[in-house]
């Protein structure tokens, strides 16, 4: 969820890939992303409690029909792949989501692992709202804007010390798999 990353309460993305997207599953491709803003396959029963809240929230600051609107930009720090659910149990501090979420991200392809990946968040100094086009639509993970945005002034949502912490400590529940 796109608040909990905006807040710095979740600071990995636990994906598989795209319906339609080449290959054996997701992938990083950019380093450097905004994060666009989508509500496929979301569920909020697919959440712990403490964040289902986000979901209404989210729900009701959608961009208008035929707009989408950037408000977070990561960097991709760190990824691994992994089929072990107690990988991602014990990355429970670090996101938002329950373990109905990762047993059924798991038994779907289920010969392709999830891809585990660190980010670093930060706030856009303004909202960047544009028009959505056909090439945006269906279930993929990765988007190329038809024109560039200007992000202007990035604020990072975790100071550097809290960051780097947090990444310590993901990493190292990482290596104990």
């Amino acid at each position: 969820m796109l608040e909990a990353m905006n807040k710095g309460e979740q600071a990995v993305l636990i994906r598989k890939g795209g319906l339609i997207e080449p290959g054996s599953g997701f992938e990083v491709i950019a380093r450097d992303f905004v994060f666009f803003p989508t509500f496929e396959h979301q569920a909020v029963n697919y959440l712990r409690e403490p964040y289902r809240g986000y979901f209404e929230l989210a729900s009701r600051s959608r961009a208008p029909e035929g707009k989408v609107s950037f408000q977070i930009y990561g960097q991709a720090v760190h990824s691994v792949q992994t089929r072990d659910a107690s990988v991602i149990d014990r990355l429970t501090p670090y996101h938002c989501y329950n373990h109905d979420f990762v047993t059924q991200r798991l038994k779907w392809q289920p010969a392709q692992p999830l891809a585990i990946v660190i980010v670093r968040v930060f706030r856009m100094q303004a909202p960047v709202t544009v028009a959505v086009a056909p090439q945006y639509a269906g279930c993929k993970s990765w988007v190329e804007l038809e024109a560039p945005i200007t992000l202007g002034e990035l604020t990072p949502v975790l100071d550097d010390a809290i960051f780097a912490q947090k990444c310590h400590e993901i990493e190292s529940l990482l290596k104990a798999a």
